[in-house]
């Protein structure tokens, strides 16, 4: 029996990319989500670009839709990689987090970047450690309340990776534990990883995968509670140490089209142990 932390539960709108902010507010409040983390509004992923086209001039409108539809905006996700960045990228990151600040928003997600395949290079980790301390003087420079929470994802896909920048950094990380990326690429239990970064994990993103080869990866993700990832372990886990933050279902429809529209992943949620706590048969 799957036992269900207090999940708040939130969506991460690459899986209705194309849609704009009013349009996901309504999707949203539809299947009784009320967190939201944005990658994409109105097919545009330069999220800062297109915030000062739409509202530069109203910024209260983000907020009274959000309050009308009873949403928080719980991540601004970027594309921002601390092995790769380059000035261009920084000022990117920069224009996110004046964002972030006006709308209230906790986090900023980044990547680590690189490959699991490869081990990272003493070069490799200094770069992320020396993006993390740029930001960090940024931050305090501007007086920011606004962080950065690195995703478990890429080449940071495993809890010794993070340990590893978080030893090159010298200070704590904020993590976004993608759940699917450190089982899947990082081949760790949900025990194994929370027992060694459950102190820096700020956010959980949660999906389901069967091992059957897509475009892009050696498996093909698939509808919550239909493949192959081991929910029951991770609910269980959050539940028996009292996490109580927002859990996303992170339906990526922008990157994998094969998938089907984040409506039909949300009722399939609704219908799963995944969010009841009840298992129910489901087809393949």
């Amino acid at each position: 029996m799957t036992v269900q932390p207090n999940i708040k539960w939130g969506i991460s709108t690459l899986g209705c990319h194309e849609l704009d902010l009013p349009a996901i507010c309504r999707l949203a409040e539809e299947h009784e989500i009320h967190f939201l983390e944005i990658r994409s509004l109105a097919n545009s992923l330069n999220l800062a670009d297109y915030l000062d086209r739409t509202y530069r001039d109203y910024p209260g409108a983000i907020q009274r839709l959000l309050d009308q539809y009873r949403q928080t905006i719980v991540a601004l996700n970027s594309g921002f990689s601390l092995i790769e960045a380059d000035e261009a990228a920084r000022e990117e990151l920069l224009a996110f987090a004046g964002w972030a600040e006006r709308l209230g928003v906790p986090f900023i997600r980044v990547f680590g970047g690189g490959s699991m395949s490869q081990p990272h290079s003493k070069s490799d980790l200094a770069a992320a450690a020396g993006n993390l301390r740029w930001w960090k003087q940024q931050r305090e420079a501007h007086r920011w309340t606004t962080q950065i929470a690195l995703e478990t994802h890429g080449g940071f896909s495993s809890s010794d990776r993070c340990l590893q920048l978080q030893e090159a950094f010298g200070n704590p990380l904020d993590i976004i534990w993608d759940t699917h990326h450190t089982w899947k690429l990082g081949n760790e239990s949900a025990e194994q990883t929370w027992e060694k970064i459950a102190s820096m994990v700020r956010h959980v993103h949660i999906k389901d995968s069967i091992s059957v080869p897509s475009e892009r990866h050696p498996y093909s993700y698939c509808l919550p509670g239909q493949g192959e990832f081991p929910s029951e372990n991770v609910f269980n886990l959050l539940s028996a140490h009292g996490y109580h933050g927002v859990v996303s279902l992170e339906w990526e429809r922008k990157w994998h089209p094969y998938l089907p529209d984040l409506g039909t992943a949300l009722t399939t949620l609704a219908n799963s142990n995944w969010r009841s706590g009840t298992p129910h048969p489901v087809g393949r």
